[in-house]
C-alpha cells in the first residue's frame, strides 16, 4: 500500500536529476584539474598529478565495471527501481472509504 504523502517523480523528472548529477560531477573534476594546472608553476608535477588521478579512478572503476556480475547487478537494480516508481492505479481515478 502506498503513503499517500509521498511524492512520486516522473521518469523524466529523475532522467533529468540524473544528467545534472553527471554534469555536476563533471564540472567538479574539470574546475580541479584546471585549478591545479594553474596554481602549479611545474607543468610536470600537475601533469604526474593528474595522471595519479586518472590511474586511481581507472582502478576502481575498473573493478566494479570490468565484471559482468556487477553490470548485472547494476542492471537488475535499475530495473527494480523502474518497477518501483510505476504507479499501481491510474492517477485519475478516486478511492473512496
Amino acid at each position: 500500500m502506498r503513503d499517500p504523502s509521498r511524492r512520486v517523480l516522473p521518469l523524466w523528472v529523475k532522467a533529468l536529476l540524473v544528467a545534472l548529477s553527471v554534469c555536476t560531477a563533471w564540472l567538479v573534476i574539470q574546475n580541479t584539474v584546471l585549478m591545479f594546472t594553474v596554481l602549479s608553476s611545474h607543468p610536470p608535477v600537475t601533469a604526474r598529478l593528474a595522471m595519479t588521478f586518472v590511474k586511481a579512478a581507472a582502478l576502481v572503476a575498473s573493478r566494479f565495471w570490468s565484471s559482468p556480475a556487477a553490470i548485472a547487478l547494476a542492471a537488475a537494480a535499475w530495473i527494480a527501481l523502474l518497477l518501483r516508481a510505476r504507479p499501481t492505479e491510474s492517477p485519475h481515478e478516486a478511492r473512496h472509504g
